[in-house]
């Protein structure tokens, strides 16, 4: 499984992982905090987990959440260890 982790201005970070591998992501993002109340909006979703906010994109077949708390920094650096 490929993933990477991009940090982003203001102290966010995008974690980028094949489309092969959602499923997996999905699932290990359920086992570590818990299954999250979804929005939907135009162009992304916004998983909203007790500890924090994340958003999933997928454009052009690309996808990756984002964080932009530190908490979800947190969220996503526990989900990439548990990946690779």
């Amino acid at each position: 499984m490929a993933v990477s982790m991009l940090p982003l201005k203001g102290g966010g970070l995008s974690l980028e992982f094949e489309l092969a591998d959602v499923e997996r992501v999905s699932s290990s993002l359920r086992d570590h905090f818990g299954t999250p109340q979804v929005e939907h909006h135009p162009f992304h979703l916004v998983y909203k987990f007790k500890q924090a906010d994340l958003l999933f994109q997928n454009e052009w077949d690309d996808p990756c959440l984002i964080a932009s708390t530190p908490e979800g920094v947190a969220m996503l650096e526990k989900l990439a260890a548990d990946l690779v």
